[in-house]
């Protein structure tokens, strides 16, 4: 009795399945460390959103292969489809995270672009104050920039990766609307390494944006970078 030939679906298959688990290891490879949040995040969203869809598609010929493996009785076929469905399925799960983290990388630069924003009013603020930013920590010296209208707008003061409502005109800025801690009591002659500014722990994962007195904006991207900053 001559060998059953594997039909079209199941060929589909395999190649879906191999060209989905090259493009999700090239993927996660490419999306690793530093090179993460200073690359391309429009060009590297599209790339896992293509493996994304091409292992999605070698789980659906798998499925589809192995039905149509166990009508034709072939059970080289059907297995060779049940092996393609559950790689699929597996390097499916794989690039979710990094895929996760490329499209969560234009909100870490949105970020950083409103900590630059908050820096520039409290260097409007210390220039009217003999060089002096404001002196109470956390939300209440932000809330000097407000309601003295150096920086009204709420939005600023909200990090784009989090939940946090924005405060409503004229409702001071607290803890609740703002999604950064500043850092007062220095002024414009402090050490220009000094931390001013920067993200609250939560408002990333495993990362956080940090701005110095003199201006330079930083990305640390640690598990623990809070740790870091404070050595």
């Amino acid at each position: 009795m001559s060998k059953k030939k594997i039909s079209v679906t199941t060929w589909g298959a395999i190649i879906l399945t191999v060209v989905g688990i090259i493009s999700v290891i090239y993927f996660n490879a490419v999306s690793q460390g530093y090179a993460l949040y200073y690359g391309l995040p429009t060009h590297r969203s599209f790339m896992g959103g293509i493996a994304l869809l091409v292992c999605v598609a070698g789980f659906l010929f798998g499925i589809s292969g192995l039905i149509t493996e166990i009508i034709r009785k072939n059970y080289e076929g059907k297995t060779i489809c049940c092996i393609c469905a559950f790689l699929s399925l597996i390097f499916t799960g794989i690039c979710l995270p990094p895929l996760d983290a490329a499209y969560e990388v234009p909100k870490r630069i949105s970020c950083a672009s409103n900590m630059k924003q908050i820096h520039l009013a409290l260097k409007q603020y210390a220039a009217d104050y003999s060089g002096y930013f404001p002196p109470a920590n956390g939300a209440a010296g932000l809330e000097y920039l407000r309601k003295y209208d150096y920086l009204t707008d709420y939005a600023v003061y909200i990090c784009p990766s989090t939940i946090t409502k924005k405060g409503q005109k004229y409702q001071p800025l607290t803890e609740e609307n703002v999604d950064y801690v500043y850092i007062g009591g220095l002024n414009e002659k402090s050490d220009p390494n000094a931390l001013i500014l920067l993200d609250k722990p939560n408002n990333h994962e495993f990362f956080g944006n940090v701005i110095f007195v003199d201006g330079t904006v930083r990305g640390i991207l640690e598990k623990d970078w809070m740790e870091k900053i404070k050595k």
